[in-house]
């Protein structure tokens, strides 16, 4: 038996719920080995300091101090959670509403099939497609600060409504708990 297992057993022994078997297996260890005999004498020593010792109770309302900090820990986890769902949804929104512009952006659609080619003209065409995205990313500047503009501010307005609603709910719902 090696000291690590025979440590194991130790605590298992004090606890009571050694077997018999894994009990005489033991005690052939500590015969032999003093360090693991030096360890369960010092802990032979602690458990009866620890039987002799009197209990005490908690202090008065010691229970409920720490069950409410569980209680707000969970209520802050929730929030977190809550608002990062509620932005990652604001995001893909956004994205949903933009999708279609840059679907019908010249030039896009070109981009996958010149991606999708592979050959000796390769980098000419990376080449190509690297100006054709920068093309299309100033395009889709254009097209969103002339065209898309009242969407992306009803987008940002739609996400700010949301979080405001999504805290206010949760200051009702903390204020209901406590």
């Amino acid at each position: 038996m090696e000291c690590e297992e025979s440590l194991e057993r130790m605590m298992r022994a004090l606890d009571g719920e050694l077997p018999d078997r894994e009990w005489r297996a033991l005690e052939a260890h500590l015969e032999v080995c003093d360090r693991c005999r030096a360890r369960w004498e010092g802990l032979l020593a602690a458990e009866e300091v620890l039987q002799q010792a009197p209990l005490l109770s908690p202090p008065p309302g010691f229970v409920g101090r720490v069950m409410a900090q569980v209680d707000r820990r969970r209520a802050r986890q929730r929030a977190f959670f809550g608002g990062l769902v509620l932005a990652a949804g604001t995001a893909l929104v956004i994205l949903i509403s933009i999708l279609p512009i840059l679907w019908a952006l010249p030039g896009l659609a070109g981009l996958a099939v010149v991606v999708s080619h592979s050959g000796g003209l390769l980098l000419d065409h990376l080449v190509g497609a690297a100006r054709l995205l920068l093309n299309s990313l100033g395009l889709l500047a254009g097209a969103l600060l002339v065209q898309m503009l009242p969407l992306a501010l009803c987008s940002l307005m739609t996400a700010m409504l949301l979080a405001g609603l999504w805290w206010g709910l949760l200051r009702r719902w903390q204020v209901v708990a406590t």
